[in-house]
Formats: C-alpha cells, sequence, structure tokens
C-alpha cells in the first residue's frame, strides 16, 4: 500500500463517514467541525489534544466533540500491514432532526472534555459495521438513511453515557470555531458559504467579516484559491486523475474546475499531469 487511503460517503455536499488505511506512520493535523464517532478496526490512534495523548486502540471507539483541534498518529503492530479506522460524522443539522426525541438527563454534569472513550457495545459495533458496507459501495447516500443512522448513533452511545445528550444538544446553541483552523481545515468542503458560516458557528455576515481580517481576502477568493492550489499539488504528485481530483478538492463539476485551474495556471488540468509525468 506505501501510501494513506480513504474511501467516504458524502451527503448534502458534506462527508458523513469514511474509512482510512495507511502505512505510513505520520503525524497529521485535525480538526473536527462536527461530533465524530471514530472506530479503530487495526492499530492505534493517538490523539494529541491540548498537549493530552488520548489512545483509541484496537476495537475500541471514541466520540470527538466538535470544533476539536490537534493532530493525530496512526501506529501498528510489526505483524500487521498498516492502520484503519472508520468514521462517521454526527453533522448538527442532523441532530437537530432527531435529538427532540431525547429528553436531556436530569442530575448529569454537562460533558466538557474533548475525547470520551466508549464501551465497546452490540449496539456500536452494529451501527459501525453498517457504516463499513455503505462506505465500502456508496459514494452519496439520501437525507433519510443519514437521518436514521444518526438516530441510531445517538442511541446506542445514550445508553452507555446518557450524559452525552447535553453534546449533542450543542446545535441549539453553535459554539464559535476557532476562525483560521476551521478554514484552513474544511476549504474543501463543498458546502454554500452560508453552510460553511453556520459550521464555524457564524452569521454569514459575521463570517464575511472576520474572515476578511484574518485572511485579508474575501471568503470566495480564497477557498476557490486554496482548491486550485490543492489541486495542482494532488494531480503533480499523485496518480489522481482530474476528475478525481475536481471532486476531491470541492468543485461541483469537471468543466467549472478545469476552466478555473487553466484561468489560474495557464495550463489545462490534464497538461499538469502531463508535466508531472514527463
Amino acid at each position: 500500500m506505501n501510501q494513506c487511503k480513504g474511501e467516504f460517503i458524502e451527503c448534502d455536499g458534506l462527508m458523513v463517514a469514511a474509512t482510512y488505511e495507511t502505512d505510513k506512520p505520520q503525524e497529521h493535523p485535525i480538526y473536527y467541525p462536527s461530533n465524530v464517532l471514530i472506530f479503530v478496526e487495526q492499530g492505534t490512534l493517538r490523539l494529541n489534544i491540548d498537549n493530552e495523548i488520548h489512545c483509541v486502540g484496537e476495537g475500541e471507539l471514541a466520540l470527538v466533540r466538535k470544533h476539536t483541534y490537534g493532530t493525530y498518529f496512526k501506529t501498528w503492530e510489526d505483524t500487521q500491514n498498516g492502520f484503519r479506522d472508520h468514521v462517521f460524522v454526527l453533522e448538527d443539522s442532523f441532530i437537530k432532526d432527531v435529538i427532540r426525541d431525547y429528553p436531556l438527563p436530569k442530575g448529569f454534569m454537562p460533558c466538557t472534555v474533548s475525547v470520551v472513550k466508549l464501551p465497546s457495545t452490540a449496539l456500536l459495533l452494529g451501527l459501525m459495521e453498517s457504516i463499513k458496507t455503505y462506505v465500502s459501495g456508496l459514494a452519496q447516500v439520501e437525507r433519510p438513511l443519514i437521518r436514521l443512522k444518526t438516530m441510531e448513533a445517538i442511541h446506542a452511545i445514550a445508553s452507555v453515557k446518557t450524559e452525552l445528550l447535553h453534546v449533542f444538544n450543542e446545535f441549539s446553541d453553535p459554539t464559535r470555531a476557532d476562525l483560521i483552523p476551521f478554514v484552513e481545515n474544511n476549504f474543501t468542503n463543498n458546502v454554500s458559504l452560508e453552510k460553511f458560516a453556520e459550521m464555524s458557528g457564524r452569521s454569514l455576515s459575521t463570517f464575511n467579516r472576520e474572515f476578511k481580517k484574518a485572511f485579508n481576502s474575501s471568503p470566495h477568493k480564497w477557498i476557490k484559491q486554496k482548491r486550485l492550489e490543492l489541486a495542482k499539488n494532488l494531480l503533480t504528485h499523485t496518480n489522481k486523475k482530474a476528475s478525481d481530483v475536481c471532486l476531491e478538492v470541492g468543485f461541483e463539476d469537471l468543466a467549472h474546475f478545469s476552466r478555473s485551474f487553466k484561468s489560474h495556471f495557464g495550463l489545462n488540468p490534464s497538461e499538469i499531469k502531463n508535466i508531472s509525468v514527463a
């Protein structure tokens, strides 16, 4: 393998589930704009959050709170051929659809930690097994299915840690993400600017104002440029096709991507690929 490989499914322009495999033990930054449920199938995941190490071992599950920023490092035993994990993104818009069916518990202190280890119950393992199946066979799913899986996840988590219902109720009072790491780690999401602002915990007008102050550019201009720069890097240094890179960096269709790419770099994506091969 000698690489990091990922398969994912998306809904409404957002990645909602993924499977990742790698045999390159490298540290990478992480930024989660939503609550994320992680199941490690092979190896060990080490999350460094605020200089505290959280280890999620083989066969274990963890919930990572939204707006968590840090780094991760994936390792495995010498007898294994790499690391593999599966993630399910509990995006606020889907939580909002189902959380009203779960009354908040009385007498529990709200959860404040960034990473919560969860027991490997039959409900949680069954959920992650179904996520694995969908990821391996689909790239796009419909909203009702993700709503159902979100409901299953909340039910499974609440059955072992009732106090975490307070975490899922946060959609009603969105926390404001640290803007710079949020934008730098999420600019490839193919969503509207209004949705992007909402994900960061801001109104559109506030998002535009704070973005221009932080990046000295408009969101549209900065995001487009970053997507094109990432696309050029992928075309130059990987074997990925332009049609795949187009979607990976957040463009809606190949024609729009190709026009934007040529306008920015003076060459078509295929010409960049030919130069890098030569």
